[in-house]
């Protein structure tokens, strides 16, 4: 396993964490938790391979304290704009704004350079 696949275990099975690996000045590497178990984790080593280490070492201790992985399905709502379609349409100014706008719009589409 390379240094960038860092696994934790989740009911037998390995789960790849995603993380960032940045070179610390003078201070080896950190880790720093992208997703998943380990969002909100930093750990820092000498070489990569020690601060990826550290950072397993915080997420086992996560899940031994009771952290659960797993998905959350968020069903589709509505668009915020539908309560608003149609509401001009009672408007007595609504259909000479709109023939107004449609032979703006022909007069374009034949004249480019009616602007």
């Amino acid at each position: 396993m390379s240094v960038l696949e860092t696994c934790v275990e989740k009911k037998g099975h390995a789960v790849e964490v995603p993380v960032i690996i940045e070179p610390v000045t003078g201070n080896g590497y950190r880790v720093t938790g992208a997703g998943g178990l380990s969002v909100g984790l930093i750990a820092e080593g000498a070489t990569a391979a020690e601060a990826i280490g550290r950072l397993a070492e915080q997420i086992q201790m996560r899940l031994h304290a009771g952290a659960k992985l797993t998905e959350l399905s968020v069903a589709k709502g509505e668009s915020p704009w539908k309560q608003d379609a149609g509401y001009l349409q009672d408007d007595p100014l609504y259909q000479p704004w709109r023939d107004a706008m449609e032979e703006y719009r022909r007069k374009l589409d034949e004249d480019p350079q009616a602007l």
